[in-house]
């Protein structure tokens, strides 16, 4: 059994309200020949499909034009959850139509499927979270826990966010998780697909490595064994190799930060027997986005104009003594790729200026050491809660 995985499409996110539906769209043309060319079975989708619970039309209809074309026609299975941007309910609401494509949208968690056909394959067996699938006389057991968040399970996770809270959550995670591969058929392969914080992983501050004041993170060492395990929550491709769990990451870049790094996708074939040859496919970067650092105005100017022809998203920095003018920024932003201009002022009692980068992890650790001084105590989670609200810094 080969197989295919992504997450983190964010289908209708925006850049400084530009539109990326163009890029999404580009990238769904290249999965799709990703899907042919390496001739996989199944293809996993693993969560956040859209980047609001109520999406733009133009991200539903790309949605459904794409994996109506990765089904094709039924023949190849799409399995996909929810996370924690996506309405579950609005994601699974064309279940019953997407069944006779072959795909199959798990809502939430602890969700039983019916068995029978769906497409061209079939769904021998099922269980509370779990299917077994039969394609092209080949068997295979999943297990899908979409954005096991406390609303979804249905259970109340408390803490200040140290490490024996923390583990209380992800001691859960992976008792749910053993629960559901415990009732894999013997003698096939079993894959896990969830949307969760893995604790060591990070996310450049897409998804907040904080989680309400980091309680909400999984261990590695908590999850079980199994084939593969397909996860969604994090844009940075990572492979946790041990575990044969693969975060595949955002298929384009959707902050400056993430920049540093090659976008993929990942195929995994599963031998059984915990057996899988993993590997990371680099998918094509559309638009890259890119930070000029400029001294002078006049200089950001002949930048803009030089960039013109690129296709790039361009966040301009400029280092001068003054503010710009309205005629200095229309000439800049003549380049429309230019999505940000961000003087940088030195002033003149002292000559010099300081840039701080700003991350939630940063503002994160700041708020509770400042916390800790002044209480002599942790931040509890509800303290976090709000603190990350008012900043802005929980999606």
């Amino acid at each position: 059994m080969k197989i295919l995985h992504t997450s983190d499409w964010h289908l209708g996110k925006k850049l400084e309200g530009y539109s990326r539906i163009s890029e999404q769209e580009k990238f769904l043309e290249n999965l799709l020949k990703i899907a042919e060319g390496e001739e996989v079975d199944m293809v996993l989708v693993a969560g956040d499909i859209y980047d609001v619970p109520n999406p733009p039309s133009d991200a539903e209809r790309l949605f459904y034009s794409g994996i109506k074309k990765l089904a094709n026609g039924g023949r190849r299975p799409v399995v996909i959850i929810p996370g924690n941007h996506d309405s579950a309910e609005r994601l699974a609401a064309s279940s019953p139509l997407a069944r006779e494509m072959g795909i199959l949208i798990f809502e939430k968690p602890f969700e039983k499927k019916d068995t029978g056909s769906y497409g061209e394959y079939q769904v021998v067996s099922s269980v509370k979270g779990g299917v077994e699938i039969e394609v092209s006389g080949k068997r295979v057991y999943i297990y899908a826990l979409p954005y096991p968040g406390e609303k979804a399970l249905g259970e109340r996770f408390t803490g200040t966010g140290d490490s024996d809270e923390q583990l209380s959550y992800s001691k859960r995670i992976g008792e749910i998780l053993q629960n559901g591969m415990d009732e894999k058929p013997q003698g096939i392969p079993g894959i896990i697909m969830t949307h969760v914080f893995m604790t060591g992983s990070s996310g450049d501050g897409d998804e907040r490595s904080i989680e309400l004041g980091g309680s909400m993170a999984v261990n590695l060492g908590d999850l079980p064994d199994a084939d593969y395990i397909a996860l969604g929550h994090i844009h940075r491709p990572m492979c946790f190799e041990k575990k044969r769990a693969v975060y595949p990451g955002s298929p384009i870049e959707y902050r400056v930060s993430e920049n540093r790094y090659p976008k993929k996708v990942y195929t995994a074939v599963l031998n059984g027997g915990l057996d899988t040859e993993i590997k990371g496919i680099e998918v094509e970067n559309y638009k890259p986005i890119k930070r000029y650092c400029i001294e002078g105005i006049e200089n950001a100017i002949e930048k803009s104009e030089f960039l013109k022809g690129k296709e790039e998203w361009i966040y301009l920095e400029i280092d001068t003594d003054r503010p710009l003018d309205s005629n200095e920024v229309r000439a800049i932003k003549a380049n429309k790729n230019v999505i940000e201009i961000i003087p940088k002022i030195r002033w003149e009692s002292n000559g010099s200026f300081e840039i701080n980068e700003y991350t939630p992890e940063n503002i994160t650790t700041a708020f509770k050491n400042f916390y800790k001084k002044n209480r002599n105590s942790e931040p509890s989670k509800e303290v976090m809660d709000i603190f990350m609200k008012i900043t802005g810094e929980v999606e």
